[in-house]
């Protein structure tokens, strides 16, 4: 976990009490693994994902704990050092469980069964055919309605991106 510092804690807290949500602060170290994880409320494909894949989650302590999702103070920490902190310790996480893999052909193994035994005898079908077409038309009226007031953000020039070679 990322080392707090005090003025990040009382950041967290006064953004926890601001959203009712408690004061606990940044969590202090990492949550044990027991288990399966509780489901929650949030809107994602992983359930589609996870049929056809073996797949984990990661939660890392990129914001401030316990606050709801899409709501002013979840986005108030994302410009602060707390996210760039939580950032790179779910970055670090996740490079570790990599080279963990490419070092251990062992544990690509055992995730392949259990993924096997675990889906056996299930088949997967999507809710969405493999032929339905997006609905371009869903909201155009209203995005056509309110594009000219929005154009007046858009960045007159085009994003530059870098070569990786």
């Amino acid at each position: 976990m990322p080392e707090w510092t005090a003025a990040e804690q009382d950041f967290a807290r006064r953004l926890q009490k601001a959203a009712g949500k408690g004061k606990d602060g940044l969590k202090p170290a990492i949550t044990p693994f027991k288990g399966p994880a509780a489901q929650i409320m949030a809107s994602n494909d992983c359930g589609d994902v996870s049929w056809k894949v073996p797949m984990g989650r990661v939660w890392f302590p990129a914001n401030v704990p316990n606050l709801p999702f899409h709501h002013w103070a979840a986005g108030a920490a994302l410009c602060t050092p707390i996210a760039h902190k939580g950032g790179l310790a779910g970055a670090k996480a996740l490079a570790g469980t990599v080279i963990d893999y490419l070092c251990h052909p062992a544990l690509l193994e055992q995730t392949k069964a259990s993924f096997a035994e675990a889906t056996a005898g299930v088949r997967y079908v999507p809710l969405i055919e493999l032929d339905q077409a997006p609905p371009a038309d869903l909201n155009r009226e209203t995005m056509e309605r309110f594009r000219p007031a929005m154009e007046a953000h858009y960045r007159p020039e085009r994003p530059q991106f870098g070569s990786l070679a």
